[in-house]
């Protein structure tokens, strides 16, 4: 299995609607490609898709944030997907240590992530990966 993590382009799009489907969140291709393209322009986020074999398998997508505390900023992963029929087969753990990779280079002290109460199996990934919960997350949802 030859196995590589890249930066992801608009001409990705079809991958990525498929990954974010699987994730639970339908996306059109034309969406997946304006939401490349949002990515692409803000110089604090960045797509990265794993191939195996030359097929994409996953991605993930970080962004870095400013903190007020001492830590200064940290890089939130904002999605995490591996294609099912990809899965514990070192994709994930491939794409984690991307996003990692991504938060040193970028100078963040800490790397974040929130995951649905539903996905336990990733849970016990992200712990084995050495990720812990320390915080519950809150969210609201805005009209418009």
């Amino acid at each position: 299995m030859a196995l590589r993590v890249r930066d992801a382009t608009v001409a990705d799009a079809g991958a990525v609607a498929a990954l974010l489907a699987e994730l639970g969140y339908p996306c059109p291709r034309e969406l997946a490609a304006e939401r490349l393209e949002h990515f692409e322009a803000d110089v604090g986020s960045r797509i990265q898709l794993a191939e195996v074999d030359g097929d994409v398998a996953g991605l993930v997508a970080t962004h870095v944030v400013p903190r007020l505390d001492g830590e200064l900023r940290s890089c939130r992963i904002v999605d995490l997907v591996v294609a099912e029929r990809r899965r514990r087969r070192g994709v994930g753990t491939a794409l984690l240590r991307a996003g990692e990779a991504e938060a040193r280079r970028r100078g963040c002290s800490r790397l974040d992530l929130s995951s649905g109460n539903w996905r336990e199996d990733a849970h016990a990934f992200y712990e084995r990966m050495g990720f812990e919960s320390q915080a519950r997350s809150f969210v609201k949802r805005l009209a418009g």
